[in-house]
C-alpha cells in the first residue's frame, strides 16, 4: 500500500523533528487529522524498532469504535500490523526492515489505542513507557489529562526511539481554553517554535479544511448552516470564536511542575473532622425530573470555605428525599438553609415547594437571589473563591496620618468615612487562606459540575456571553453559586458572630498546644461573658424619678 499526504500542511506535521517534544496539528474539521496521527509511526518508520510503544487516545471508547479502529484496520494491515481487539493493540511484527536483534524474537512494535473518558482514566497507563503518545481531538481531554500522561509517561530508555507528543484538534469543548493557551496565543497561524519551561519546545501546524482536496462536499457545506461562531471555528479554525471552560482557574490535584503553579493551587481535598462550632450552611437546588442536589458547606476562621457534604436524587419526591437532610439538619443545626427561589413560585399546587420543605424538615428555608444578573455576578464570586494567585499589592510612598484630616473624613462622611481614612495606614495583610473554597473529594457531582461550565455562545452580533451555559447535571454549580452568596453575606453582616468564631478558633489552638484545662476553662468563661456582654439589652425607657 502507498499513502501520501494530502496537503503541505500535513506534510510539515509528519517532518518535525524530534527535538519538538509537543506538536499540535489541525484548527478546524475536515483536514485529515486522525489519519495524519495514524500513519506518523508509519511514516517515521518507528514500527521497525520492536521496543516501540505508541498511544493513540480519543476520549470515549465509543469514539475509538465508530471512527477510529475501523480506519486503522485499512492502513495497519497493509504495514504488517496484526490486530488485538481484546487489548485495542496493534502489533508489527512482520513491519518491513524491522531490527529483530533488539528485542526478544518475535516482539514487535506496538500501538496502543487508549480512551481517557475521566481523570483517573490516566493511571491505567502507568505501567507504561511511551514512545509517542498521540492524542486525538485533544481539546476533549482536560489540561490534566494531557500533562499526565504527557509528562510522566512519555518517556524512553532507548537511543534509537523518541518520547515525542504529537496531537491533533480544533476550537471548542472541555479543553478550549488550556488547547489556546499552549498552542494558539503564541502563535495563531502556527509553524512558530513556542520555547516552554525546562528547555521544553512546543509547534502548531495550522490546517483547516480546505487544505484536504478529498473532503465530503456534502460535509463542506453542512458547516456552512452552522451559527456563525461554530462555522468559524469548524471551517476556519478560529480559536477566539468562543471560548470554553470558564473555571480554567479549578484544580482538582496538583499539575505538573511543568506548569510553574502555586503550591496553593488545589480546591479539591481529602475529608477531614469539620469542628461542630464552624458555621454551617446547606443549600438545595431542587427539581424532580432534574436532580435535587443538596450541598452542605462549613465556615472556618480563616474565611474558608469547605464543601463537605453532598447528596443528589432524581425523580424522587420531597417527602422520600427530605428525611435524610431533616436528620442532618438536626444533628448540626446550620445557621442557614437556602432554596433555588423557584421554589417560592405558584404551581397551582396546595402548598409551594417552598412550604413542603418546610413541612418535611419541620424548619424554615430562605429563598435565593434569582436578580437580574445574579447569575453573572455568581459566576464572578466563584471565581474569586477559586482564586489561587495572590492579588498584586502595588508598592507605594506611604501618606502621613494627619488628624484633621481624619476628623474632616468623621465629620463629613461618617464613621464609614473615618474608618476608611484610616485604613489606608494599614499594611497589606499576605493572603494565607487562599483559595477561599475548596472541595471534599467525596463530592464528585460538584467537582464534574465546576470542570463541565463553558461559555453560552455569542449572539447572532457576535458579542461574547458572559454567563455559564445550562447543560444537564448543572444544579451543583447553581448550588455553589448559592452558598458563596450566602457565606459573603456572612462574612459581611456577622462581624460580631465571625469575631467569636475566631476567638474561639484561637482558644482551641493555645490548648491543643498547652493541654491546659485550667486554661481551656478560663478562656472559655471569658468568651462567654464577652458574648453576654455583646448581646445585653438596651434600656429604651427609663423613669427618672425627683424622689430617688
Amino acid at each position: 500500500m502507498e499513502w501520501r499526504p494530502i496537503s503541505k500542511a500535513q506534510e510539515r506535521f509528519l517532518a518535525l523533528p524530534d527535538t519538538l517534544r509537543e506538536a499540535m496539528f489541525g484548527g478546524s474539521a475536515g483536514p485529515g487529522k486522525s489519519e495524519c496521527l495514524m500513519m506518523l509511526p508509519i511514516v517515521r518508520e518507528f514500527i521497525r524498532y520492536p521496543r516501540f510503544k505508541a498511544l493513540f487516545t480519543r476520549r470515549t471508547y465509543g469514539e475509538l469504535k465508530a471512527e477510529i479502529i475501523p480506519r486503522s484496520r485499512e492502513l495497519y494491515r497493509a504495514f504488517g500490523g496484526e490486530f488485538n481487539k481484546a487489548d485495542l493493540l496493534w502489533e508489527f511484527t512482520k513491519a518491513s526492515g524491522m531490527n529483530h536483534s533488539k528485542s526478544p524474537q518475535g516482539a514487535g512494535a506496538l500501538i496502543f489505542f487508549g480512551h481517557i473518558e475521566h481523570e483517573d482514566s490516566v493511571h491505567k497507563y502507568d505501567s507504561m513507557e511511551i514512545n509517542l503518545f498521540l492524542p486525538d481531538e485533544i481539546q476533549t481531554l482536560t489540561e490534566w489529562m494531557y500533562i499526565y500522561i504527557g509528562f510522566s509517561r512519555v518517556r524512553s530508555s532507548s537511543p534509537d526511539l523518541p518520547a515525542l507528543i504529537r496531537g491533533a484538534g480544533m476550537p471548542g469543548d472541555i479543553g478550549h481554553s488550556w488547547v489556546k493557551k499552549r498552542f494558539i496565543d503564541p502563535a495563531p497561524r502556527g509553524s512558530k517554535i513556542i520555547h516552554g519551561k525546562a528547555g521544553n519546545k512546543r509547534i502548531f501546524i495550522f490546517s483547516t479544511l480546505a487544505d484536504n482536496p478529498k473532503v465530503n462536499q456534502e460535509y463542506a457545506t453542512g458547516l456552512e448552516v452552522l451559527p456563525e461562531a461554530e462555522k468559524r471555528a469548524k471551517k476556519y479554525g478560529d480559536w477566539s470564536a468562543y471560548e470554553g471552560q470558564v473555571f480554567e482557574e479549578f484544580r482538582d490535584r496538583h499539575y505538573a511542575d511543568e506548569i510553574g503553579e502555586y503550591p496553593n493551587a488545589i480546591h479539591v481535598i481529602p475529608k477531614f473532622d469539620i469542628p461542630d462550632w464552624w458555621p454551617k450552611i446547606y443549600v438545595i437546588d431542587w427539581g424532580f425530573h432534574a436532580m435535587t442536589w443538596v450541598g452542605c458547606g462549613a465556615i472556618s476562621p480563616t474565611k474558608r470555605v469547605y464543601i463537605y457534604r453532598e447528596m443528589a436524587w432524581k425523580k424522587t419526591k420531597i417527602e422520600d428525599w427530605a428525611p435524610y437532610v431533616k436528620e442532618l439538619v438536626e444533628r448540626e443545626n446550620p445557621r442557614a438553609i437556602k432554596v433555588c427561589k423557584s421554589a417560592g413560585q405558584d404551581r397551582g399546587q396546595e402548598h409551594t415547594i417552598q412550604q413542603q420543605i418546610d413541612d418535611a424538615l419541620g424548619r424554615s428555608v430562605e429563598l435565593t437571589n434569582n436578580s437580574p444578573g445574579s447569575r453573572v455576578a455568581g459566576k464572578i464570586l466563584l471565581h474569586e473563591y477559586l482564586r489561587w494567585k495572590p492579588k498584586y499589592v502595588p508598592v507605594h510612598e506611604q501618606e502621613i496620618y494627619d488628624e484633621e484630616v481624619a476628623m474632616w473624613n468623621l465629620r463629613n462622611y461618617g464613621e464609614t468615612g473615618y474608618r476608611n481614612y484610616l485604613m489606608k495606614f494599614q499594611k497589606s495583610v499576605e493572603e494565607d487562606n487562599l483559595p477561599r473554597l475548596q472541595i471534599f473529594e467525596e463530592c464528585q457531582l460538584l467537582i464534574n459540575a465546576i470542570k463541565a461550565c463553558t461559555y453560552e455562545k455569542s449572539g447572532a452580533d457576535g458579542v461574547k456571553k458572559e454567563d455559564v451555559a445550562e447543560f444537564d447535571g448543572d444544579d451543583p454549580y447553581d448550588g455553589i453559586r448559592y452558598m458563596l452568596d450566602e457565606c459573603d453575606r456572612y462574612f459581611n453582616e456577622s462581624t460580631s458572630e465571625f469575631e467569636k468564631l475566631q476567638a474561639h478558633e484561637k482558644i482551641i489552638k493555645e490548648f491543643e498546644a498547652n493541654q491546659d484545662y485550667n486554661f481551656l476553662f478560663r478562656k472559655a468563661q471569658a468568651l462567654e461573658a464577652l458574648d453576654r456582654a455583646r448581646v445585653r439589652p438596651i434600656a429604651r425607657y427609663k423613669h427618672r424619678s425627683n424622689y430617688a
